[in-house]
């Protein structure tokens, strides 16, 4: 099935000449890291059935190390199979705990860009959530690109800046024509975009078309947690890259970005860098930091196999004692997990505090997406939460219900 038939084709996909090398760098020496077959192409869209769901289109997983760079990345994917489009819904801005990390961002980025005033370019948008919040800071104007834009969903961004401009497309080379920025954010999209080298190259054309010393800030998924920890969870299909520092900070170096600052947020699940254009073309990893990543990589395919045995017994367990279980997360780690496990039969629900995806189905095994009200009926034995950084706030949303199952974390 083309999904994009129907919806916006991302135009930074890898062009024929490009593909079987790195999308980062170009290099041809890959080695293979890990290989996953039938997984869901999707899985942050809102379906309506559970047999939609079910039949959803799956395809293959094809990890691969960049012997060069040290990127990471699916060469087997094909970017026809997912879906950007409306029902498209992936933020995180309906818990108190992502809020506060958001407000404490924005007020960092201000405070270490000195940004004041001037135009904020935000590629991968969502809602707006982050431009507003950090326009209204800064008293800066906002312009965010992102073709899952929707009027349904407006109502997660709570104080809107004055002057920001949603554009619901891809960001591309006809996006970037005489743009101009003070600062470029790419929050949490760069994983999702097939062709990294060529976005790195848009970023600096538009630093060459604005003020001398555009900032950057990027933030990814941070990988080396997830291969030295086997999280399994956080491998699924819409994610075709996979940065660590050193691959992170190289791409943006050789396309002439100085990096200023390496953070690791959120439970350091979130690698960020933020950079200055300079022009100058920068070096990527030496040889020693090549060799500590492959080694890494080595174990990983181990490493998860070991992972998922271990919680694929614990709800079998729970399932032969005749105890209910249900999961927390309707995003990408519950998809990737339900799936992992070999369906998830032993699990009844998936618990989501976003309206939007309450009433909705799984991708892939079709298990119905239910608000924390309905647990108050189910009354869970346990309840396995996707994301270890809101334990405290599921622990207390669950004790406010007067609901003590156990309550176990990946």
């Amino acid at each position: 099935m083309d999904m994009q038939a129907a919806h916006p084709a991302n135009p930074l996909v890898l062009r024929p000449g490009e593909r079987g090398h790195c999308p980062a760098c170009g290099g041809r020496a890959l080695q293979p890291v890990l290989r996953l077959a039938a997984v869901p192409t999707n899985s942050c869209l809102m379906l309506d059935t559970p047999e939609e769901a079910r039949a959803f289109p799956r395809g293959e997983i094809d990890l691969v190390f960049c012997e060069d760079c040290c990127f990471v990345f699916n060469r087997a994917l094909d970017p026809k199979l997912t879906e950007y489009s409306e029902r498209y819904e992936p933020t995180q801005a309906y818990s108190g705990t992502f809020r506060r990390f958001h407000q404490a961002l924005a007020e960092r980025l201000v405070a270490e860009t000195g940004l004041k005033g001037g135009t904020v370019v935000e590629v991968g948008c969502g809602q707006g959530e982050f431009l507003h919040l950090l326009c209204r800071l800064a008293g800066a104007r906002g312009i965010g690109f992102d073709p899952c834009l929707s009027a349904a969903r407006a109502d997660v961004v709570q104080d809107r800046a004055a002057d920001v401009t949603l554009r619901g497309e891809f960001f591309s080379d006809a996006s970037a024509e005489g743009l101009q920025a003070e600062l470029l954010v790419c929050k949490m999209t760069l994983e999702h975009i097939p062709a990294a080298g060529r976005f790195a190259a848009l970023a600096a054309q538009v630093a060459r078309q604005s003020a001398p010393g555009m900032q950057l800030f990027i933030q990814v998924p941070e990988c080396e947690r997830i291969f030295a920890h086997g999280a399994f969870e956080d491998v699924y299909y819409e994610h075709c890259n996979y940065f660590t520092e050193a691959s992170l900070t190289g791409l943006f170096a050789r396309h002439g970005f100085a990096i200023e600052g390496v953070s690791r947020e959120y439970a350091d699940q979130y690698l960020a860098i933020r950079a200055r254009y300079t022009g100058s073309p920068g070096a990527g990893p030496g040889p020693e930091e090549r060799a500590r990543l492959r080694d890494m990589l080595i174990h990983f395919r181990e490493t998860c196999a070991r992972s998922i045995a271990d919680w694929r017994a614990l709800v079998a367990k729970r399932q032969a004692e005749g105890k209910p279980v249900v999961v927390w997360g309707s995003g990408s780690k519950g998809v990737a997990f339900l799936g992992a496990i070999g369906g998830g039969e032993g699990i009844s629900h998936v618990v989501d505090i976003n309206p939007h995806r309450q009433g909705h189905f799984m991708v892939g095994t079709g298990h119905p997406i239910i608000g924390p009200a309905a647990l108050t009926e189910i009354r869970p034995a346990t309840v396995i939460l996707m994301n270890p950084v809101y334990r405290e706030e599921v622990a207390a949303d669950l004790r406010a219900r007067g609901l003590a199952p156990e309550l176990l974390t990946l």
